[in-house]
């Protein structure tokens, strides 16, 4: 049956990411950094149960997950992180260039489609492993190297709240709502990250965009409700000067009058 080819895959995977640093577990592949996080690629296959799987890449982060337990109602962080449960994740077709010789033989791909990869009877696993191989090597494991870290994390979604910015912006309609929104899951994790290692400065006028945004949108209870609990944090976490404060409660109630 073609559902022994994957399981034939999958046998060839598990000593491969094992030299690459990797322990298994079903089809998904875990590697710990000394700072705590976990770098996870994943290999999905179809939920209709059709021959074919593509892979996922994730980064699991010690203190997001620490922040996010309650509202999971989880009682500990994951040792084996789920899909689903990533809090940066790429598919393997987004870290590929398309000068690459794989993606160049697939027009789908190549025009921007997701890469799934199709297997039957037939299909010759080990020329399947040499593929799949290679690109976690080239691209999966390099993509998880550069986003592992907290710091990593906050410069790549530093980077990604202005860009989204700046596109919304220039939007319109649901696009802008859209890009807006997906800012404000951004400017949420970041500001945990940015409270945790005490940037006060920049978490201060990350706040206020996030509260500014807030005020637009008071249907995102689970939004505001992190918002108020990094409120009492930043409290309990910063000492600022009078004028600090003021400074801050001055842009709350700036950003509520424009409600």
């Amino acid at each position: 049956m073609y559902h022994e080819i994957f399981n034939r895959l999958m046998k060839l995977m598990r000593p491969f990411m094992k030299q690459q640093g990797f322990t298994s577990r079903g089809n998904n592949y875990y590697k710990r950094h000394p700072q705590g996080n976990i770098g996870i690629i994943n290999f999905q296959r179809n939920r209709e149960g059709f021959p074919k799987f593509t892979m996922n890449i994730g980064i699991y982060s010690i203190i997001l997950a620490k922040f996010f337990l309650a509202e999971f109602n989880q009682k500990q962080i994951r040792e084996y992180p789920l899909l689903g449960e990533y809090h940066w994740q790429a598919r393997i077709g987004d870290v590929v260039p398309k000068h690459n010789i794989y993606r160049q033989k697939d027009k789908k791909w190549l025009n921007g489609d997701d890469k799934w990869w199709h297997y039957d009877d037939k299909t010759d696993v080990d020329a399947l492993f040499h593929e799949i191989s290679e690109l976690i090597a080239e691209f999966a494991i390099p993509a998880i190297d550069k986003h592992i870290t907290d710091g990593q994390l906050k410069e790549y979604w530093l980077e990604a709240a202005e860009s989204r910015k700046k596109n919304a912006e220039i939007e319109v309609g649901e696009l802008h709502a859209g890009i807006k929104r997906v800012r404000a899951q951004i400017l949420r994790k970041l500001l945990i990250l940015l409270l945790d290692s005490g940037e006060k400065e920049k978490f201060q006028i990350m706040m206020s965009e996030f509260h500014e945004y807030l005020q637009h949108h008071p249907e995102y209870i689970g939004l505001k409700r992190d918002y108020d609990r990094l409120k009492k944090d930043m409290d309990k976490n910063f000492r600022f000067d009078s004028n600090s404060k003021r400074k801050f409660e001055d842009d709350e109630e700036g950003n509520s009058s424009k409600k």
